[in-house]
């Protein structure tokens, strides 16, 4: 009983690791529920700074500083308030800060006005030799007067500013019941960006698209200061978020520090492109922040001060952490406990943040931030379970060369209901050929292995003898029989509603099916013919595109979904139509980022012209035959001579494929074969095809003119 409970435990612990729980993704993406903006202005704390409290205190702190504080309007909001930006010091290394990019969310805009008052009162002037400072203390002054997370404008006012959006689908993060952008998604590493309709919607794991004013104003202030700088050394971004509590402990967090989620540090979706992105850099100015944080505390600890924990798999360049810190910047992210209006005004927790801005300009004026050990960031407690690390970039090719024709492919093994005798590997092209049995039975590479995180796979495939559903290609395969897991791209024949077939991404989870998304190619879906598919789990968007073997790879997908609980598993193919059969040429697979390769354009040889018409002839039985149990139909056609001949019997009312039975060459392009009817069955006007199949591959197929009839 003990080992049975035990086995049990372990079943569960893989299942939590392979499919993480959706509150997770939900806690770090910051959805708190929020009350209405009505409600939440008249339960607001009236101590924190409104906008133009805040323009009062910059004015002021301007004049106080005797000419060394700039106030410049760096846009205006959709509501007409200027956002403002102030910057002090003369230092050759600037540091930027911003704050309320969320308006619910408001210690930030308190501790920059006490840093630049306390700036501007000369009592940090060693700071200012090295540093310039540039602050934006409301980025989202809409928001923050109606105390919301979004801005203020409907899809239909976005329109007003980006017409040619119009036939688009809005933005994935405007959000419409609550009339607005979350702001914090509308920013790209591309600092100049422009969005066109067929960018949009998009999905979490996308760059924004700077559809906003406020985003767009800082984006412009960066880029400005990337010009003047060469490098925007740091940049600061200031936040709240819920009330967790330190990991195993009753220890209430009080501001938790983060790098920017991009994936691992080697990321190949950004190496390239982004050279000047150094995480490591970013993490040795949260250490500064936590310096100074701890600094501040009566005892030199501050107790709840925490790592904030982004799973694994988040990949988000789309905020303005990630977009910056792709362009350079030691990025940082400040989360305070608690948003607002259900945490009231807090002096203590605005001193904390305070001090945690003076430990970054600090350690910029000493130089002591070049010399961290970034991976200490590491050792600051965290307040959510870690999820499994991400797998190492890589990329694998399956074409089959090497493997024995006409045995079981080397390295695959079988998964759920799958038995080893399904894999055939064939010549003329050189394939993996997959006979489907009743039952989800699947197939898995033991190369690639366990993955987790971003994954890519290509297949060249075709099906035959389908009823319905071409192929199965996926990645995320676990679980047991009746219990299987994983996500997979199939492609449908046409129906009275998709004229042309349909591709999707299906989802099986604990042996239920579920269809994540659907799209209507511009080819027909058809069998027997050659398919190049591709379908990538990027952070939490899945994708896929299909187009037939010898034309040009779509540039857009067909589908984009997003899923973010199921993360883990094997690469494979599965199928479950009895008697259909699928053939892959080729399999490639791209992890951690990494591409999938795909097949030679080629890969398949030049192409072979069809047999011609008519080269089945003096096909027999050319007349309807009536029999009984026990007798039989001889049938027989003319063709080359060296073909593969079978036959079936197609029986009228039945979706079921029919069994193919072998024909014999009896003289040289002659072929022959008997089928002979059997007790209790009673059929009529059943037909009769007959295919042949040449060295190519190349099939021909045609239906006698003489019916069965079987008493």
């Amino acid at each position: 009983m003990k080992a049975i409970i035990g086995k049990f435990l372990f079943i569960i612990l893989i299942f939590s690791v392979l499919i993480q729980p959706k509150e997770i993704f939900a806690l770090l993406e910051e959805e708190e529920d929020e009350l209405p903006s009505a409600q939440s202005i008249e339960e607001l704390d009236d101590r924190w700074t409104n906008y133009e409290e805040m323009v009062e205190e910059l004015l002021r702190i301007e004049e106080l500083s005797n000419g060394q504080l700039d106030l410049e309007v760096i846009g205006e909001s959709h509501h007409g308030r200027d956002i403002y930006s102030a910057r002090i010091g003369e230092g050759d290394q600037v540091l930027l800060i911003d704050s309320e990019i969320h308006g619910n969310e408001k210690a930030g805009t308190e501790a920059v006005i006490d840093m630049l008052d306390e700036l501007a009162n000369g009592q940090r002037d060693h700071i200012l030799e090295e540093v310039t400072i540039v602050a934006v203390p409301k980025l989202n002054p809409d928001g923050a007067e109606l105390v919301k997370r979004q801005n203020d404008i409907s899809w239909e006012e976005v329109l007003e500013y980006h017409p040619h959006l119009e036939e688009a689908e809005p933005a994935w993060y405007h959000n419409e019941s609550r009339n607005g952008f979350d702001i914090n998604r509308d920013f790209h590493p591309d600092l100049d960006f422009e969005a066109e309709a067929s960018d949009l919607p998009g999905t979490s794991a996308h760059y924004g698209f700077y559809l906003t004013n406020e985003a767009r104003a800082l984006a412009d202030l960066y880029q400005e200061l990337q010009g003047e700088f060469g490098i925007v050394e740091a940049y600061v971004n200031l936040h709240h978020m819920g009330t967790p509590k330190l990991e195993g402990t009753d220890q209430d967090v009080s501001i938790a520090l983060s790098h920017p989620p991009l994936g691992p540090d080697n990321n190949p979706k950004y190496v390239d492109d982004y050279p000047e992105w150094d995480q490591d850099k970013s993490r040795r100015y949260n250490l500064a922040a936590a310096e100074g944080i701890h600094g501040h505390a009566e005892d030199g600890h501050e107790a709840g001060l925490a790592r904030y924990s982004y799973p694994s798999t988040f990949d988000l360049s789309g905020i303005a952490l990630g977009a910056f810190g792709l362009n350079g910047s030691g990025a940082v992210l400040f989360e305070m406990a608690g948003q607002q209006p259900q945490v009231p005004y807090d002096q203590e927790l605005i001193d904390k943040v305070t001090a945690g801005l003076w430990g970054i300009a600090e350690s910029m004026t000493d130089g002591s931030v070049h010399e961290m050990d970034g991976d200490a960031f590491y050792d600051i407690p965290k307040y959510w379970p870690d999820t499994p690390p991400v797998s190492d970039p890589t990329e694998h090719e399956f074409d089959f060369t090497g493997d024995p024709v006409g045995e079981m492919p080397q390295q695959w093994s079988t998964m759920w209901q799958g038995e080893e005798d399904q894999l055939t590997i064939l010549d003329d092209p050189l394939r993996l050929q997959h006979s489907v049995r009743s039952g989800v039975r699947g197939f898995t590479s033991d190369i690639v292995g366990e993955l987790y995180g971003s994954t890519e796979v290509f297949g060249l495939v075709r099906g035959e003898h389908i009823q319905n559903k071409v192929f199965e290609l996926g990645f995320h395969m676990s679980g047991s029989p009746g219990s299987e897991n994983g996500i997979y791209a199939d492609a449908q024949l046409p129906n009275d509603e998709f004229e042309n077939g349909t591709v999707r991404i299906m989802q099986r989870r604990g042996g239920a099916n579920t269809t994540l998304g659907i799209a209507e190619p511009d080819f027909e879906v058809a069998e027997g013919e050659w398919y190049r598919v591709l379908l990538q789990r990027d952070a939490a968007a899945l994708q896929l595109k299909v187009w037939p073997d010898g034309e040009e790879e779509p540039s857009n997908w067909h589908v984009v979904t997003t899923e973010n609980t199921m993360y883990g598993g094997k690469v494979g193919f599965s199928h479950n139509t009895p008697g259909a059969m699928n053939e892959f040429a080729y399999i490639g697979v791209g992890v951690g980022g990494k591409r999938a390769p795909h097949a030679d354009d080629d890969h398949l040889g030049d192409p072979v012209e069809p047999p011609e018409e008519g080269l089945i002839t003096n096909l027999l039985p050319s007349e309807d035959v009536s029999l009984t149990a026990g007798q039989s139909v001889k049938i027989s056609f003319d063709s080359e001579p060296g073909l593969d001949a079978v036959f079936s019997i197609r029986l009228p009312l039945t979706s079921q494929s029919p069994t193919e039975l072998p024909m014999w060459e009896s003289s040289p392009g002659n072929y022959v074969g008997y089928w002979t009817a059997i007790r209790n069955l009673s059929v009529q006007d059943a037909e009769i095809e007959v295919k042949v199949t040449d060295q190519y591959g190349n099939e021909t197929r045609e239906t006698a003119e003489g019916r069965l009839t079987i008493h």
